[in-house]
Parts: structure tokens; sequence; C-alpha cells
């Protein structure tokens, strides 16, 4: 039995949530985890990067001065690597990224497991922080920090459903991030210090898994 820290929405400390283990899948599964962080990282590069060999260099292809006889260091054209803006050496070219793909049911396992590592850890908190009437950082700022949620630390606020008032309260906030509860995923569970939940978020959490 895991015991999750709760927060009403002064800020003030209430009774824990118990969870059990087994609604997780009972253990954490490293290796799925591993795999689904890793698919989700290579979804996210573009290969889109570039840089210029010495063929693609634009400018003359003079020798600067002649080999021999002159005292100084034997030199080539302006687009020498080691010459200020010279051509890349090895650089990064534009390349397809290969995707990585994991069945459906692997994807729950590996964000069952991320959850429960991060219970287990004791970095996941339920929450009431509530909405502003119109958006507004201060307010949820100010409660994360009656929470223990110090300046500048990670963490991700997972909503039941979208609300945009609170996202454009909490999007400003650096180290902060904001998902409804259908859009999480391992990676962006694993990522962050600290997963708050709020509680109709949570308690929709637990009975899928019930």
């Amino acid at each position: 039995m895991i015991e999750v820290k709760a927060y009403d929405a002064e800020g003030k400390a209430t009774g824990p949530v118990q969870v059990e283990e087994a609604w997780f899948g009972g253990k954490v599964r490293p290796g799925v985890l591993r795999e689904a962080i890793l698919m989700y990282q290579a979804k996210s590069h573009q290969g889109t990067a570039n840089t210029l060999r010495r063929s693609e260099i634009n400018g003359s292809t003079r020798k600067l001065w002649r080999q021999k006889h002159t005292g100084r260091a034997r030199v080539g054209d302006v687009s020498a690597p080691h010459r200020r803006g010279g051509a890349s050496v090895f650089g990064p070219k534009p390349r397809e990224i290969i995707s990585r793909r994991m069945p459906a049911k692997a994807l729950r396992v590996a964000l069952n497991s991320a959850l429960l590592a991060k219970l287990a850890d004791g970095e996941v908190i339920v929450a009431d922080c509530g909405t502003p009437e119109t958006p507004s950082t201060k307010h949820v700022a100010g409660y994360l920090g009656k929470i223990g949620i110090e300046k500048g630390q990670t963490c991700l606020l997972v909503t039941a459903a979208l609300d945009r008032t609170f996202y454009k309260s909490a999007r400003n906030i650096h180290g902060v991030e904001v998902k409804e509860l259908c859009e999480i995923n391992a990676y962006a569970v694993v990522k962050p210090a600290t997963v708050i939940f709020g509680r109709e978020a949570f308690e929709k959490l637990l009975e899928r898994r019930r």
C-alpha cells in the first residue's frame, strides 16, 4: 500500500490517498519503460540539422599565399575547416529519423511502470489547486509554493479535462507543464521531478485501474 500526499484548495495537507501497487501492475518493468522513453525521445527529433561541407562553401578557391618560402605555415583556401567561416568537418546533415514503434499494450505497461515508480518514490501529489476566474499565474505559482514546490522545480500538472484558464495560468511558470489525463505517457511522467494530479484527475486514473 502506497500513501500519496494530498492537499486542499488552501494548500493544507489532508489525509493521504491510499493506492495499491497491484493497480499499476505490481512492479516496475524497467526494460519496457526504457524502450518507451527512447521511442518518445526519437519521435521528438526532427533530423533537420545541416552544416556546410567544404564543397558547399561559397567563396574563392584561390590559395591565400604560396606554399613555400614565406616563413608562414602552409595554407589552403578560405573554406578550409580550421579558418573562421570555413567548412564543418563531419558535421550533421539532414537525415531520416528511424522511428520506433511499440504495441499499445506495451505502452500501457510502460505508463503504469512510470506511475508506480513515481508513487513509490513519493513524487506524486494530489491537489485541489482550483481554477481562477481569469488567468492568473500568481494564483497557481502561489499554490505550488504552499504545497512545497520550489521555484524552478520541474513538475507536471495533470487535469481531468481541458481547462484553458488553468492552462494559461500555469504555462508561464518555469519548469511547469500542464497536460490532460488522456495525454500523459511514460516519458511525460518520468521527466519532471514531481507529478501533481488534480483530485478529479487522480480519481479517474484510479477508476481505470481498479
